[in-house]
């Protein structure tokens, strides 16, 4: 792994399973806005949404009309397209860095993440995204750059519960985007609490630090919805509170989704599920049906809906996996379970826009489950796969902190290996 050691990685703190584009520190200007983008549609769209939340706005269908207005508009935040006539992106990014550096530059673009992302960066934007926008992102990125004031009733709140200074998570309640029940409790790691080690190669272990209290990660890791059953580990997939539940997936996911509750309450054999999914203590099989149901519920997004959703199942499934290992001991069970991960995991690679970060995660499961499965030369021919893609882009120095972090696990594994049957004393 070569050309992945020189990224000269240091010593990596926590970072959980939880990680937010929005958590990264950014300085804010004005409340004006510029965007830039050769679709009329698009344009009209964005600036509306924009608009009914306080932002002034202007818009150019190309990089030579943009300059031109931020000379009289002087926006805090320009969002500009890639794709354009007249002048790119790129170099208009470059010109607004050279005359305008107070100002924030977000680009994006529908081409894939991996071909785009590090010329973007290297133009100076201050951050890139995957068209298309969803509207929690919009608002998230202007809320992120500008210096609006936000009213009472815009305001997010976000319920955090009472926790003892010993408690080793915090419990965050969330709206469900599918039934609209505001009372999903979704539980979150104290980073100060956890050392975290992923030296079994397939799951995550988290050890306690001195004063706090065991607790077993695994039986929380899924948040459950009590009334509709949908499942997920990701909190981006729950809103913060029942005024800000704008579904950031398609109509056609949500129907989906919401044909499927009655399907997924039979799955599990449960008629009534009150807060069972949310009790921080709850027993093995409710942990195994709370994968279950994620792996089943996202299933529902795979038509494109969301970022990275093939990698999200897969790693439903080798959890789900793994539980029913520890539970079963039953090994011809575990690999065709381990077998069925390493295909969606596939199907990630195969979605032309995937980022930097999930394909970088894909292939550390990829790898890892090949070499679990006791297929080896598979498992180097991913590796050489990911040192190709990487030669291609001119190395991983520009890496994000979590690529590095999937790569600095992927780099313990493959001198360490994957210890498959460690499962057994789960």
């Amino acid at each position: 792994m070569d050309s992945l050691k020189r990224a000269n990685y240091k010593e990596l703190p926590f970072s959980g399973v939880f990680f937010s584009i929005f958590h990264l520190m950014a300085e804010k200007t004005n409340n004006r806005i510029l965007i830039m983008d050769d679709s009329l549609a698009l344009l009209k769209v964005m600036s509306q949404t924009l608009v009914q939340h306080g932002y002034e706005v202007e818009t150019a269908t190309n990089g030579v009309l943009g300059l031109q207005k931020m000379e009289t508009f002087r926006p805090g935040l320009v969002i500009i397209d890639i794709m354009m006539p007249e002048m790119d992106g790129y170099e208009a990014t470059k010109k607004i860095r050279n005359a305008y550096p107070e100002a924030n530059v977000v680009m994006f673009s529908a081409q894939p993440a991996s071909v785009v992302e590090k010329m973007a960066f290297a133009a100076g934007a201050d951050l890139f995204l995957q068209k298309p926008l969803r509207e929690p992102v919009l608002l998230g990125i202007a809320k992120k750059y500008t210096t609006i004031e936000v009213s009472d009733e815009e305001e997010e709140h976000e319920t955090v519960l009472h926790y003892e200074h010993d408690q080793p998570y915090i419990v965050h309640v969330r709206t469900c985007y599918f039934c609209g029940c505001d009372h999903v409790n979704f539980f979150v790691p104290r980073k100060e609490a956890f050392e975290e080690s992923w030296e079994c190669g397939l799951f995550p272990k988290y050890t306690p630090k001195e004063g706090f209290l065991r607790w077993d990660f695994l039986c929380t890791m899924v948040a459950v919805c009590p009334s509709c059953l949908f499942a997920s580990y990701d909190i981006n997939d729950f809103a913060v509170d029942p005024k800000h539940t704008s579904f950031p997936y398609s109509g056609d996911a949500k129907r989906i989704l919401s044909r499927g509750i009655t399907a997924r309450k039979k799955m599990v054999n449960v008629e009534n599920t009150e807060t069972v999914f949310s009790n921080p203590n709850r027993d093995l099989q409710r942990v195994l049906e709370s994968f279950l149901l994620a792996e089943k519920g996202g299933n529902g997004l795979v038509i494109g809906d969301k970022h990275g959703v093939y990698c999200d199942i897969g790693f439903y499934t080798t959890m789900y996996a793994v539980l029913r290992y520890a539970m079963t001991h039953d090994k011809i069970e575990y690999q065709n379970n381990l077998r069925e991960s390493i295909e969606l995991f596939s199907n990630q690679l195969k979605i032309q826009n995937t980022s930097r970060i999930i394909r970088a995660k894909t292939y550390y499961f990829l790898i890892a489950l090949n070499m679990a499965t006791g297929a080896s030369i598979r498992a180097n021919e991913l590796k050489q796969e990911l040192e190709n893609f990487y030669r291609r882009i001119g190395g991983a120095d520009d890496a994000t902190f979590e690529e590095r972090l999937w790569n600095e696990r992927l780099l313990y594994i493959w001198k360490e290996g994957v210890n498959s049957d460690i499962v057994r004393e789960f």
